[in-house]
């Protein structure tokens, strides 16, 4: 309920702004290089997000024979992905367009509400479609993890919100990629996680392209 519309920005207090939107500024100045090398920036599909995508080491193979180009790093969250949205967004020519990213909410004091994540989402999803009108944009759902199991209500509420959203939006899709993390029996899967149980590991990678890869092979040309 506290959650506002708006079109381009969203005012967010905290403790030492530039410092915690800048904390990942090696990254950004690799990619910033990368691009300036990068002659063809045309794919299948543009990746972005936080860790949950740039750990995946294996991502290439496991999304052959799509053509990617990844700009995603570390704990990033909207806030910072928008400060850096010029390197990692601006520019490319994809087919299609992945975005994961879930650390606006981590139980820190860096921590913002619900209604602001949704209203941060939608800001960054709005830029991505004037961008790119007409490219498909896939979100995926916040993944629950035994990590973050305060959080799981909250990642809950910020699904159904996205999946609503995706709904009405056009050329938006929200791809779950929560419920396959589960066994048969309800019970969240400990089989998937890195010894952090917060990050995948091959296993739970499995799960996410079995769920993601048809959707966006459909894109293949």
């Amino acid at each position: 309920q506290d959650s506002v519309r708006l079109i381009e920005w969203l005012q967010i207090d905290q403790t030492d702004a530039l410092r915690w939107i800048t904390r990942y500024q090696p990254d950004i100045d690799t990619y910033t290089e990368e691009n300036k090398q990068l002659k063809d920036k045309t794919c299948d599909v543009l990746f972005l997000g936080s860790s949950s995508i740039n750990l995946s080491d294996n991502i290439y193979n496991d999304m052959s024979p799509l053509k990617l180009i990844r700009r995603s790093y570390g704990g990033a969250a909207l806030r910072d992905m928008l400060y850096n949205y010029n390197v990692i967004a601006r520019g490319y020519h994809p087919q299609c367009i992945v975005l994961y990213v879930e650390n606006d909410i981590t139980n820190s004091p860096e921590d913002i509400t619900i209604g602001q994540t949704f209203d941060l989402f939608r800001i960054f999803i709005d830029r991505i479609k004037r961008d790119y009108p007409g490219v498909p944009f896939y979100v995926l759902s916040l993944k629950p993890s035994y990590a973050r199991e305060k959080l799981a209500t909250t990642h809950k509420i910020i699904n159904t919100l996205l999946a609503e959203y995706a709904n009405t939006a056009k050329d938006v899709v929200f791809v779950d990629v929560a419920s396959c993390m589960y066994d048969e029996n309800g019970v969240l899967r400990k089989d998937i996680f890195k010894a952090d149980n917060l990050h995948l590991n091959q296993t739970g990678y499995d799960l996410w392209t079995a769920r993601l890869k048809p959707l966006l092979l459909q894109h293949k040309k």
